[in-house]
């Protein structure tokens, strides 16, 4: 399909330049043949390429499965009114740090629970969130 969408302008502009049907048949002729060219070219070009892709793949996963384990742990903790902006989550490939410091030991087991929900199953969750004294 994209031959034929490719030759028939050629061969509508040769008719209408007076070309022989030689002169017409060898234009279809290179165009076919220009056309496997390049589709054979495309095929080496991604050949080449595909070892580099699923490197950079297997490079980059651990990196946005952290930042995922941590912003969605993140956001709940924000979105919660009950709790102090001053937790901070740390994320790792597969488990999280919960750190800083909350009025209650209510916050601190309930900033637990919100970030655990948060998890995938089999990933962990460490609490190092402190209770300020005097609050």
């Amino acid at each position: 399909m994209k031959q034929t969408a490719t030759l028939l302008p050629l061969l509508v502009a040769a008719c209408l330049a007076g070309c022989s049907p030689e002169t017409m048949e060898n234009v279809r002729k290179d165009t076919e043949r220009n056309v496997e060219i390049a589709e054979r070219e495309g095929g080496k070009v991604e050949k080449k390429l595909r070892p580099a892709i699923t490197e950079a793949k297997k490079q980059v996963a651990p990196s946005l499965k952290k930042l995922d384990l941590g912003g969605r742990a993140t956001a709940a903790l924000k979105l919660n009114r009950n709790l102090p902006p001053t937790i901070r989550v740390d994320a790792d490939t597969n488990s999280i740090r919960l750190r800083g410091t909350v009025r209650t030991k209510d916050e601190k087991a309930l900033a637990e629970r919100i970030a655990r929900d948060t998890l995938p199953d089999g990933a962990t969750l460490k609490n190092e969130l402190t209770i300020a004294d005097g609050l």
